[in-house]
C-alpha cells in the first residue's frame, strides 16, 4: 500500500476476501465494521461492495473528510499510521481469502426457506422468495446435526444463488453432490473471493477421506488443482450430511494459478460425441486434422468441451496442435519418434510437460481410474498461451492438465482390477478388464499422453525421480498413517467421523441421508481400515491399499534403475507450479 488509497483501491484490497467481524480487534476498528455490515447482507463479515463502499466512507468520516473524498490519507507528515491507516491494517488482519477459508476443518452449510419438491435438481433451481443459503464454521466434533453459528457468526448469507445436483455416476444416486453458483450479478458478492462450490457427496467412499488426500497429494508434488475442506449440509430442518467442498475450476482458479493468463481456452473432458477424451490424433477428410475433428457443430455432447472464452476462441485448433505434438505427428522416425530430441522440444514448446509427468506419478500411487488413466475422462486442459501474449494463445499455445474428481481413488474398483499393482511405465495394461466392461471389450485404454512422453528419457527419468520423492515423503504407510490419524487424535478420521455418523440413528441401520454405508460399514472402512465389498465394488482400506501400491512400486523401481539411475534428471523436489515460458 502507498499514503493513500482511493476508493477503486480501497475495493481492490478486499474484494476477494471477506472481513470477519469478530476477527477485528475490538475498538473503533471494529463498530465502524459493524456499522458498515449493515450496508450489506447483515452477516458476519464484510464482504460485499456496498459494504466496502460503506466503510470507506465512514472511515472518512472519521477523519473529518466529507463523506465521498477521493482519498483515504494512511500515514501523517511523521510516517506513523492515521487511525484510518490503523483500521484498515486491523481488517487486513481479520481479511479471509481462500487459501484462509480452505484451511478450517469444517463448515455448516445451511439452505433454509428452499421448496421442499426441489431437492433434486438435475438443472440449477434459481432461490426465489424466503430462500437463503448460509455457511459457518462448525466443530469438527459438534454432536448436533444442524448446529448454529457460534461466536464468530454466519461468515456468508445470500439470497441469491442456486443448486443443482452433479456428478456421473451419483447424479441420481440416493444421496447426490451439489454444485452451489452464488449467482453474482456484478462479482461484488463472493465467498472468499469464489463464485461457485462443489459438495461432493463421496458417495463411493466408506472412509470420507479419500479425496482429502488426493487433493493433499496434487498440492504436495506442485500440481494446479482445487483446494477442499469439508462441510455438513442443511436443507430447510433437515440434516443432508457430510460432504466434500471443493473449489471450483473456474477463471478464478484460473487466475490464481496463472496469473494475467487466465483468459484462455479452458476445456473439461468428457466421454462425448467422437468418444472418449483419449487425446488420439484424428484425420478427416482430404487428410484435416484441424481442430474441426475434435468436436461436433450444434453438438450437446461434445466430447472437449470449452468452459471459457469466447465463440472467436473456440476454433479447436490449439487443441488440434496439442494432440498432433504429444503423437509426434510429422516427425520422422517412425515408432522411435518419442524417444527423440525433436519430440522433447515440439512438445515442450506448448506443454508444461513437468507438471504433467508430476500429476501423472501422483495419479497412478493413488490408483485413480476415472481420469485420463482408465476412462480416459474427467480432467480439465487449460491453453493459457504463453507469457507476455496472453491474447495471442489460440495461435502460441501452452497447455497444463488440471485434474478433477478424484472420489474413485485409494483403493475403491469396480472391476476387479488391482490398480495398486499398474506398472508404473504402462499404465493400459491395467485397464483391460475395465475396457472389457465398460466399452473397448478386447482393448486397453490408449493414453498416449502419458504413455508417448514416458518414451522419451528425459521425461521418463523426470517422472521416475517424482516417483520417488513423493514414496520418500508422503506416499509411504507412515506418512499416511499419520494423515488418517488415530480415533480421538490429529488427523482426518477425527475429522470426518462425528459428521459422518450423525446421518444414521445406530450402527447398522441404513443412513437417512441416502449414504450407501451404514456406520458400521464407515468405522470398518474408514478407521479399521478393512476390506469392503459393496454391490459392485470392492473396497481396499486407504492404508493397506498404500502399502500394497508403495512396495509394488518400490520393487519396480528397483528394476528400473538398472536404466535409469535415481537423480538422472537433475531435478530437485518438491516439484512446484513452473512459471509460464515467454513467448520467443
Amino acid at each position: 500500500m502507498g499514503k493513500s488509497l482511493d476508493r477503486g483501491e480501497f475495493w481492490d484490497l478486499f474484494k476477494d476476501r471477506m472481513v470477519v467481524l469478530a476477527d477485528v480487534a475490538p475498538g473503533r476498528s471494529r463498530e465502524l465494521a459493524q456499522e458498515a455490515n449493515e450496508a450489506g447482507r447483515q452477516d458476519a463479515s464484510l464482504r460485499t461492495r456496498a459494504e466496502f463502499a460503506a466503510l470507506f466512507d465512514l472511515l472518512n468520516g472519521e477523519a473529518l473528510s466529507e463523506p465521498g473524498h477521493a482519498q483515504l490519507t494512511l500515514v501523517d507528515e511523521a510516517g506513523h499510521p492515521t487511525p484510518a491507516g490503523q483500521a484498515i491494517q486491523d481488517y487486513l488482519a481479520a481479511a479471509h481469502g481462500k487459501e484462509d477459508f480452505f484451511d478450517q476443518s469444517m463448515y455448516m452449510v445451511h439452505v433454509t426457506g428452499w421448496p421442499e419438491d426441489r431437492l433434486q435438481p438435475e438443472q440449477p433451481v434459481q432461490s426465489s422468495g424466503e430462500a437463503q443459503l448460509a455457511a459457518w464454521k462448525t466443530d469438527p466434533a459438534d454432536g448436533r446435526h444442524i448446529a448454529p453459528p457460534g461466536e464468530g457468526g454466519m461468515l456468508f448469507a445470500s439470497p441469491t444463488f442456486s443448486l443443482m445436483n452433479s456428478g456421473n455416476r451419483t447424479l441420481r444416486a440416493p444421496r447426490r453432490s451439489w454444485k452451489v453458483n452464488f449467482q453474482i450479478a456484478d462479482g461484488a458478492d463472493r465467498l472468499a473471493g469464489m463464485e461457485r462450490i462443489n459438495l461432493k457427496s463421496m458417495f463411493n467412499d466408506a472412509s470420507q477421506m479419500r479425496e482429502s488426500i488426493a487433493w493433499r497429494l496434487f498440492e504436495k508434488a506442485g500440481v494446479p488443482a482445487s483446494r477442499h475442506t469439508y462441510a455438513k449440509l442443511g436443507i430447510n430442518a433437515t440434516y443432508i450430511g457430510l460432504f466434500s467442498l471443493v473449489e471450483q475450476v473456474d477463471r478464478r482458479f484460473l487466475r490464481d494459478h496463472f496469473g494475467k493468463n487466465d483468459r484462455g481456452n479452458l476445456y473439461k473432458v468428457y466421454c462425448g460425441d467422437i468418444g472418449c477424451g483419449t487425446l488420439e490424433h484424428r484425420i478427416g477428410e482430404g487428410g484435416d486434422d484441424s481442430g474441426r475433428q475434435y468436436f461436433r457443430t450444434g453438438s450437446e455432447d461434445q466430447t472437449y468441451r470449452l468452459k471459457s472464452n469466447d465463440a472467436s476462441a473456440a476454433t479447436y485448433d490449439d487443441l488440434a496442435a496439442l494432440v498432433r505434438a504429444i503423437n509426434g505427428v510429422g516427425l520422422p522416425g517412425g515408432d522411435r519418434r518419442f524417444e527423440s530430441d525433436a519430440f522433447r522440444d515440439s512438445v515442450e514448446a506448448l506443454l508444461n510437460v513437468r507438471c504433467i509427468l508430476r500429476w501423472a506419478g501422483a495419479n497412478l500411487l493413488l490408483g485413480s481410474w476415472d481420469n485420463y488413466f482408465a476412462t480416459p475422462a474427467n480432467y480439465y486442459l487449460y491453453n493459457s498461451g504463453l507469457k507476455k501474449a496472453a491474447k495471442q494463445f489460440v495461435d502460441s499455445p501452452y497447455f497444463t492438465l488440471v485434474p478433477w474428481d478424484y472420489d474413485n481413488c485409494l483403493g475403491i474398483d469396480y472391476f476387479q482390477t488391482e490398480w495398486q499393482y499398474t506398472d508404473l511405465l504402462d499404465w493400459p495394461s491395467a485397464t483391460e478388464k475395465y475396457c472389457k466392461q465398460v466399452r473397448y471389450p478386447g482393448r486397453v485404454s490408449p493414453t498416449p499422453l502419458v504413455q508417448n512422453l514416458l518414451r522419451q528419457e528425459a521425461f521418463r527419468q523426470y517422472y521416475l525421480d517424482h516417483l520417488e520423492h513423493l514414496l520418500d515423503t508422503e506416499f509411504n504407510p507412515d506418512s499416511m498413517a499419520t494423515l488418517v490419524g488415530p480415533e480421538g487424535g490429529p488427523g482426518l478420521w477425527d475429522r470426518v467421523s462425528h459428521a459422518a455418523y450423525l446421518e444414521s440413528h445406530a450402527p447398522h441401520e441404513q443412513p437417512f441421508t441416502g449414504r450407501q454405508f451404514t456406520n458400521d460399514e464407515v468405522y470398518l472402512g474408514g478407521f479399521k481400515q478393512q476390506t469392503l465389498h459393496h454391490g459392485e465394488a470392492q473396497i481396499e482400506g486407504i492404508l493397506d491399499f498404500v502399502r500394497m501400491r508403495h512396495d509394488s512400486a518400490r520393487r519396480q523401481l528397483a528394476g528400473l534403475r538398472r536404466t535409469d539411475p535415481a537423480g538422472a534428471s537433475g531435478a530437485g523436489f518438491p516439484g512446484v507450479m513452473e512459471s509460464l515460458p515467454a513467448r520467443e
